[in-house]
């Protein structure tokens, strides 16, 4: 069977998930040990601005990457910042593949992961991540089934 562009973009967004699901957990948790009291203000605010932007139904993505980034650079760590173009990729890729479908799974899970990095929580931010990622990456195969089935 002839793969379709759809499909195709759907695996490239479960790929990159698979990625992010192996480092940015880790990422964020690290963040949770370095981050400062005006890094913590800074993903504060991040975290508030997605969420007015997706509920108000303006363009959320470009927010949604800076609190990813924002959480990347925490870490402190230099091999880290390399990383975040992929980081960014995904996020891009998620956004343009979903629509919009997880509004209140990512506003609530971009909150916790907020909470858990104000307390310096290393294990609850690792989970708030892994949670996040696990809500994209349920829709992606979801969607993926729907186009197999409709194939």
């Amino acid at each position: 069977m002839v793969g379709n562009k759809y499909n195709d973009k759907l695996q490239l967004a479960l790929e990159l998930f698979d990625v992010r699901l192996m480092i940015e957990p880790e990422i964020a948790a690290h963040a949770a040990i370095n981050v400062t009291d005006e890094d913590i203000r800074e993903i504060t605010q991040l975290c508030n601005e997605v969420e007015e932007l997706y509920r108000s139904g303006k363009d959320h993505v470009h927010k949604d990457i800076e609190f990813h980034k924002k959480i990347a650079h925490c870490s402190n760590n230099r091999v880290v910042e390399e990383l975040v173009p992929l980081i960014v990729s995904a996020v891009y890729t998620f956004a343009n593949v979903t629509h919009r479908l997880l509004l209140e799974e990512t506003i609530e899970t971009h909150r916790a992961i907020t909470e858990a990095i104000s307390r310096h929580d290393q294990a609850g931010t690792r989970c708030a991540m892994v949670m996040h990622l696990t809500y994209n990456h349920q829709m992606i195969v979801r969607m993926q089934e729907q186009e197999n089935k409709s194939q």
